[in-house]
């Protein structure tokens, strides 16, 4: 059966052959229910929830995820071979790793670059933060702690050097396609956004602009890891147990690349402007001790110089928010919004203009 290109099309048929039995209990799916969950949420993905019935009357919620249908982002996530990269982690490392994702049940693919990953849905255990309204300190320092024993695992890893489908920072389709999109979004973000944004950051953003290979250069240099790569509040969740867990999804921007990366990425663009001006060298220290603990030794001086450059490197992101992306509806513009004037304003408070 052809693979569904929009989650309407998915039929009880086509569930019934592609889930294997044990993500579906042993049972047929009868019938199915969708709603989109992604809209203002997923920018390079269509995410739906499907609401599944099965033969013995009880129900079972999965989570459906495809290639977005917005040309502008097909088109950036065509470019950076997305899609496949997700397939690939959760094939290849989700699971070995000490970090709690969502269980990948199937990931039927096409030659042409069609997919359909249907994953676990985690909403009835867990909280899914918000971009918008911008993580907690608590919500915060737990992210990192996850993120530290994830980065030690993987940190200077053996098998890193095989994973050629997992790229760099300074691989062919980034150099090739990042430094035009942050170029191309400094025009409008000059011309619609000054008002929000302090003079310095916009300083920051016109200088980087003529470096920003030598940026993406730099942050290629390690000490390597595996990253997530987009570690938006949108994309991580809180257990409601109690117990302090967190888990993420979303893994299409995963890298080989300095883990702290990730942290500098969750800092400048979820945690609200207040709160990340206050914390963020406190939420640094505290993700290096979470590495120590697990045997990597990061000298934090070093760490901050890269924590900087990462910041000016995720500028790109705002920039290509402010470009051509489609927000999708009115919760996807705030998020941009939260996005665009928080990572501005971290780059100022966090002095990566130092490091240019």
């Amino acid at each position: 059966m052809s693979l569904p290109t929009t989650p309407a099309e998915v039929s009880t048929d086509w569930l019934n052959q592609v889930l294997p039995p044990e993500a579906r209990r042993g049972r047929q799916v009868i019938a199915l229910s969708c709603s989109d969950i992604g809209t203002g949420t997923g920018i390079f993905g269509q995410i739906a929830r499907l609401g599944l019935t099965l033969d013995d009357g009880s129900p079972l919620s999965v989570v459906a995820k495809m290639p977005c249908t917005e040309p502008a982002n097909l088109a950036v996530a065509q470019a950076l071979g997305l899609y496949a990269r997700e397939i690939s982690m959760f094939a290849e490392v989700v699971g070995r790793s000490p970090l709690t994702a969502a269980a990948c049940y199937a990931a039927p693919t096409e030659p042409d670059g069609s997919f359909v990953l249907l994953l676990e849905d985690m909403g009835e255990a867990w909280d899914v933060g918000d971009q918008v309204v911008g993580a907690t300190l608590d919500q915060a320092q737990r992210a990192v702690d996850a993120l530290a024993a994830f980065h030690a695992h993987w940190w200077q890893h053996p098998d890193l050097d095989a994973m050629n489908w997992l790229p760099t920072q300074d691989a062919p389709q980034y150099v090739a396609v990042v430094p035009g999109i942050y170029r191309a979004g400094l025009p409008v973000l000059e011309a619609n956004w000054a008002d929000r944004l302090p003079a310095e950051a916009l300083d920051i953003a016109r200088a980087l602009a003529p470096r920003f290979e030598e940026i993406t250069l730099r942050t290629a240099q390690g000490p390597n890891t595996v990253t997530h790569g987009d570690t938006r509040l949108d994309n991580i969740f809180f257990a409601r147990d109690g117990s302090g867990g967190v888990a993420f999804i979303d893994f299409q921007l995963s890298l080989r690349a300095r883990g702290v990366a990730d942290i500098a990425y969750l800092i400048s663009n979820s945690v609200p402007h207040d709160i990340a001006r206050e914390h963020w060298k406190s939420l640094l220290q505290r993700w290096l001790d979470g590495l120590a603990r697990h045997g990597v030794r990061y000298d934090a001086d070093e760490a901050s110089h890269h924590y900087r450059e990462a910041a000016l490197y995720y500028l790109s992101g705002a920039m290509s928010l402010v470009g051509t992306f489609d927000a999708g509806n009115d919760r996807g513009a705030a998020m941009i919004e939260a996005y665009v004037t928080r990572s501005l304003n971290h780059v100022v408070d966090c002095g990566a203009g130092q490091v240019l």
